[in-house]
């Protein structure tokens, strides 16, 4: 028997090594994605794979691929890296197969009621050795795909290896209690039943001798169960009403009594009858075949796992079953809507098979989320708002960076920090249009319509119908959404302008802007790799550079509220984890570390250190020379009364203290941050020198009069 078990295993093997795998990286398909051969490997014509290849294949061989797949160093892999991947997964492998084969052989040619005497001993050592070694190869592979626990649930083939890894844990103990409890109790029962090694000493040659007479113990077998009755009173010197006598088998006498067998739990159970084969199976295996089609259950589960991985089955897509495709969204929006058709065919959505669908349907969401309108007209249920949520299924790394950033809680920070929102100095009307344009309104939806004043709105932070934060489409405008068009400076003009927070004309400035504007459109705002990376692809940087694209060492991120050392827009310049409106879970020095990394790719050390020096200087500067100053003076007015504390901005000297921070301080610190003399200086620390004389004075005719005029007449004041 074991030469032909050997012989099936070698078949096993030589078939799971001759089937070719699906070759997923086909010109057509290279063609489908928008992308050429050298994507992945080192030329056009198939040569080894590169950074991007190899994470291509961690990503179970689907594009787009997440970005914590293509980090700096994550991917690249020397020559013995390689070569010990091969090796373990080689034995995986190898493993794999023996493990399986012999498996499959035992329900298919032997069948596994048939092992009455255990398992024999080299099928326990080939299962074991197996299963240690797929056990350590896993580990190891598995380490090379996910770089920490939360990547089992961040793609398809992370949840679908992290149900295989249960399935194999599963089979792991069942195989560990087979061969342990069950092999030794089943071959105690084979010696039992076949060498008549019982411990009682009891068989059914010498039962008859047990019949309780002379001060024997008195026996009775009951289904190849043996009872001792001895000390039962209805068991007198062996007898039982004097119709039964111990020493014989009771099983078809007990049929025709006036009582079960239940009688029998009184009484002490001494073993199983040997020397005859018993005509009922016995519990131990019962378990050790249940545990056996068990596994071969578990077994095919994992080869599930395994198919709906390579043949690429999206789990994440599952919770879109409604009743049409996304193609026939199109036939009614193209003509309707051609500018956003448009937008989605040249979007990677399309290349890779994102439709309307998979981003719009309403499966599973609340009813009032569900437009009424296009239920009732199309029969489909869809949400007009696509939350940031939504996105999170392809795009979770990114969704979770986001929702713990300050564009993500902006709306929150600015009602704690923003005396216009504070104290109602602005009505709806101006705060749906300006404020909550950038930072982002609360939607509120009714019978599936967004309500007007909280929509149209696409914030950074703003609060979706179902509690998440933000809107992708911020950066990544619909319905394009595209990395490149995010990479650019424009993309963060709209909000970030104007006198409390002119970052985009602080860049354009700046000798970063001026280059960017005389080179930009040379650079390569989207290299086959995916890594956007200095020198190469650009030669000076974007906001998104700074703040956002990943650098030497420094991995990319979409929480804006890394890399900064100073809280500049806050009125006294703190660290970031010292901001009360929105306290930052980072270490300054460590965030500086980075942001220094961003500027070293382009500037000696030396440079980039004093860079920081200065800027440490400014905000010392500010905090010290202008702001304390005139915040002691603004508590001393409040305390004796010469100001009113009941609204803000119905007094002079409120708006002054007010533009001095929010205006002028700002400027002159993100000025030099960003290194834009002008701002730094005449639009900055010029004009708080300037803020700052005229607020001292108008302190002292206060202080002198006792009393200032107070508005009255302010259009919008304290309405909500």
């Amino acid at each position: 028997m074991r030469s032909i078990t050997t012989k099936y295993l070698l078949i096993f093997v030589l078939l799971l090594v001759a089937v070719p795998s699906v070759v997923h990286a086909r010109p057509e398909y290279a063609e489908r994605v928008g992308k050429g051969c050298t994507l992945c490997h080192s030329d056009n014509n198939g040569g080894p794979l590169n950074t991007v290849g190899f994470a291509y294949i961690r990503n179970g061989y689907r594009y787009p691929i997440p970005e914590r797949l293509l980090e700096e160093g994550e991917s690249l892999q020397t020559g013995g890296e390689r070569l010990v991947n091969l090796i373990f997964g080689y034995l995986h492998l190898i493993a794999a197969a023996l493990l399986i084969g012999a498996i499959f052989y035992i329900h298919i040619f032997v069948g596994a009621s048939q092992l009455t005497s255990g398992i024999p001993r080299n099928e326990r050592i080939l299962g074991m050795t197996c299963l240690i070694t797929l056990i350590i190869t896993g580990i190891y592979l598995t380490g090379t795909r996910l770089e920490s626990v939360s990547g089992f649930f961040e793609s398809t083939f992370g949840i679908l290896l992290f149900i295989k890894i249960l399935l194999f844990t599963l089979m792991l103990l069942s195989a560990i209690a087979a061969i342990t409890v069950i092999h030794r109790r089943m071959r105690k029962e084979y010696r039992e039943s076949v060498e008549g090694e019982s411990e009682s000493g009891v068989s059914a040659g010498n039962l008859s001798s047990f019949d309780g007479s002379s001060g024997k113990p008195a026996y009775i077998v009951f289904e190849s169960k043996i009872y001792d009755v001895s000390k039962s009173k209805k068991w007198k010197e062996g007898r039982h009403f004097g119709k039964h006598s111990a020493g014989t088998d009771l099983t078809d006498a007990l049929k025709g009594a006036p009582h079960g067998s239940e009688v029998l739990e009184r009484v002490k159970y001494i073993g199983d009858l040997v020397g005859e084969k018993s005509s009922t199976m016995s519990t131990v295996r019962k378990i050790f075949i249940t545990l056996a089609y068990g596994n071969l259950v578990i077994i095919s589960l994992i080869f599930l796992c395994v198919a709906l991985w390579r043949w690429g089955f999206p789990l994440y897509s599952l919770e879109s079953n409604d009743p049409v495709a996304g193609s026939t969204c199109l036939d009614c929006h193209r003509t309707l809507n051609p500018g956003i058709v448009n937008d989605w065919e040249r979007s990677v959505h399309s290349m890779v098979g994102t439709d309307c669908m998979d981003c719009h349907h309403a499966t599973g969401l609340p009813e009032k989320l569900i437009s009424k309108a296009h239920l009732k007209q199309h029969r489909v249920p869809i949400s007009i708002v696509v939350s940031s949520k939504r996105c999170a299924g392809c795009h979770a790394k990114e969704f979770n960076e986001y929702a713990r950033s300050k564009h993500a809680n902006t709306l929150a920070i600015i009602w704690k920090i923003d005396k216009w929102l504070q104290h109602g100095m602005n009505n709806s009307t101006e705060r749906s249009t300006g404020c909550f344009t950038c930072h982002g309104s609360e939607v509120v939806v009714r019978e599936g319509r967004p309500l007007a004043g909280t929509w149209p709105n696409v914030g950074v932070g703003r609060k979706n119908p179902d509690g998440s934060l933000g809107s992708c489409s911020s950066c990544h405008t619909r319905h394009r959404f595209s990395v490149v068009e995010a990479r650019k400076p424009e993309a963060c003009d709209q909000c970030h302008l104007g006198p409390d927070h002119p970052q985009i004309e602080i860049y354009r400035e700046s000798k970063h802007g001026t280059i960017y504007a005389a080179e930009g459109d040379s650079w390569n705002w989207s290299p086959d790799d995916r890594k956007w990376k200095a020198g190469r692809d650009y030669r000076a940087p974007t906001c998104s550079s700074c703040h956002m694209s990943e650098a030497v060492k420094v991995p990319k991120t979409h929480d804006v509220t890394e890399r900064l050392s100073w809280e500049t827009q806050a009125p006294l310049t703190v660290r970031p984890a010292d901001f009360k409106p929105f306290p930052a879970k980072t270490d300054w020095q460590k965030e500086r570390g980075k942001m220094k990394r961003v500027c070293q790719q382009c500037h000696a050390d030396g440079w980039t250190n004093a860079h920081f020096t200065n800027l440490d200087e400014v905000v010392q500067n500010y905090n010290e020379n202008y702001y304390k100053p005139v915040a002691k003076v603004m508590s001393d007015l409040y305390r004796r009364g010469l100001l009113s504390d009941s609204h803000y901005f119905d007094e002079k000297l409120e708006w002054e203290f007010y533009e001095l921070w929010h205006h002028e301080g700002r400027r002159a610190r993100m000025g030099a941050a960003m290194m834009a003399p002008d701002y730094a200086w005449w639009h900055g620390f010029y004009e708080l020198k300037n803020r700052y004389v005229q607020f001292m004075r108008e302190s002292e005719l206060l202080k002198s009069r006792g009393s200032g005029h107070r508005f009255t007449d302010f259009p919008g004041m304290f309405k909500r």
